[in-house]
């Protein structure tokens, strides 16, 4: 499981949206502007695996690449707010336990920030794409700042970030 790994799938779909004018947004996507849209972040091959891991894109233009990334990032969302909430349970220092709460509700606001793009997109509202997806980066930021101040006990958030932290472009 990694923390940020949502960072990289809400790069990508900002990426999608600007790099594909919308007359060519209704053609199928070939691997190779798959892979042209994956060179725009820090790791090609990452991208590229990711995406091409789902069977959807197999068959897919930019609205249809957009929505499986949204997919993939909210399940991501998902189950990292599961974790950090299970870190929450488990925890008796308060310090750490305010942590994972803040963490947490920057979590619950980026997933939030999600399903609203998955909105704008079913509705063709393709122009508040870009301010959402930052908004839900912003939030996934802010929770890699509050770990980057925890102590020993945090290591294992501080672990999974450095696992993942090559995705942000």
């Amino acid at each position: 499981m990694a923390i940020f790994g949502t960072f990289f799938m809400l790069i990508l779909i900002s990426i999608v949206f600007m790099s594909i004018a919308p007359p060519v947004a209704s053609n199928r996507l070939t691997d190779t502007e798959i892979k042209h849209l994956c060179s725009k972040t820090s790791n090609l091959e990452n991208c590229y695996k990711v995406l091409k891991s789902d069977p959807r894109t197999r068959n897919v233009d930019a609205r249809g690449l957009a929505e499986v990334s949204i997919d993939l990032a909210s399940k991501k969302a998902n189950k990292t707010h599961s974790l950090i909430n299970s870190f929450v349970n488990k925890t008796h220092d308060s310090r750490l336990k305010n942590i994972y709460k803040l963490c947490s509700s920057n979590y619950n606001d980026a997933i939030r920030d999600l399903k609203v793009i998955k909105n704008y997109l079913k509705s063709g509202a393709f122009k508040n794409i870009p301010v959402q997806v930052k908004d839900a980066s912003e939030e996934i930021k802010q929770c890699k700042n509050v770990f980057g101040g925890a102590t020993s006990d945090g290591a294992h958030i501080r672990r999974e970030i450095r696992r993942l932290n090559f995705l942000s472009a």
